[in-house]
């Protein structure tokens, strides 16, 4: 007599879902006026917004800035309380205006000061937001990591959106500027409302930021082309919203949308137009700056 088991066999046969069952997936009712982000500024950021802006020296950054926080045809009038924390400050005559419209202005940076200025933000009453730019205060990203523990402004990045009272939640927004797109690591990367890719690169730059950023054009190829469009007087810059998924040229021209390029994706001579020659000239001539740069940094 065998002491073996039999094994019952298994019932392929697929049971089907039960019809009268809602198996949806709903959208979560929230209250808007507590999130506090109701103003439509299509199609630029909403303004609770974090902005990565990058450019070398001279290629713009401080204009934008001026023109994105001065000005009511963008934020100029979204933010109660305007602060600006910068090394150059008090060094770069096209700060003036900042200089003299901003609340509060800051040489250096430190988790101290960032832990007072969140603390002045929660205790604040009412609806109110904040603006804090951070111009070139990253350099090699030694401000992204501190003995293998989350730094304070990295915990920011990942939650800006609801930092607010008990009343109101998007009470912050965030404008960053670096030199270098290396310098932002994947969370601030991850966490962008929107980017500014300001000036000249040279093409191992621009490389780099497609391999980040290929969601624009959906390759490093087509971000490349993107990149090269936007490209056409000398201070032209591509602006990536993440936030409407859309790649233009300055605020104006549409270049990328998530139905496609706008523009022909290849010179139908075979030639670069005027724009491309000027941008691969200028891309050529950054390289041996971009290369000292560097190893200076690393001395």
């Amino acid at each position: 007599m065998s002491n073996s088991k039999s094994i019952p066999k298994k019932n392929n046969s697929k049971k089907k879902a039960d019809a009268s069952r809602d198996l949806k997936i709903y959208p979560i009712r929230i209250d808007d006026d507590k999130l506090n982000s109701d103003s439509d500024k299509y199609p630029i950021s909403s303004p609770v917004h974090l902005h990565l802006i990058v450019g070398r020296v001279k290629s713009g950054k401080s204009v934008l800035l001026n023109n994105l926080y001065l000005s009511e045809r963008f934020f100029g009038k979204d933010y109660k309380t305007k602060i600006l924390i910068s090394s150059t400050a008090f060094n770069d005559a096209v700060n003036k205006y900042l200089l003299d419209d901003f609340d509060f202005v800051f040489e250096e940076f430190s988790e101290d000061l960032l832990r007072e200025l969140l603390e002045i933000i929660k205790q604040d009453e009412g609806n109110g937001r904040f603006l804090i730019i951070f111009d070139d205060i990253i350099n090699s990203g030694q401000n992204f990591k501190r003995a293998g523990q989350t730094d304070l402004l990295t915990k920011l990045i990942t939650t800006y959106r609801h930092i607010g009272n008990k009343d109101f939640e998007g009470k912050l927004a965030i404008a960053m500027a670096v030199q270098y797109f290396k310098y932002l690591n994947p969370i601030a990367r991850n966490n962008a409302s929107a980017y500014y890719i300001m000036g000249h690169f040279p093409e191992s730059e621009v490389k780099k930021m497609s391999e980040a950023l290929s969601i624009f054009g959906r390759t490093d190829d087509g971000f490349q082309q993107i990149y090269n469009h936007s490209r056409k007087e000398p201070f032209d810059f591509l602006y990536l919203s993440v936030e409407h998924l859309e790649a233009r040229r300055n605020h104006d021209e549409l270049l990328w949308d998530t139905d496609g390029f706008k523009f022909n994706n290849e010179p139908s001579s075979g030639e670069l137009d005027d724009g491309e020659q000027s941008n691969r000239k200028s891309n050529k001539d950054n390289e041996n700056q971009n290369a000292i740069d560097e190893k200076s940094e690393q001395a």
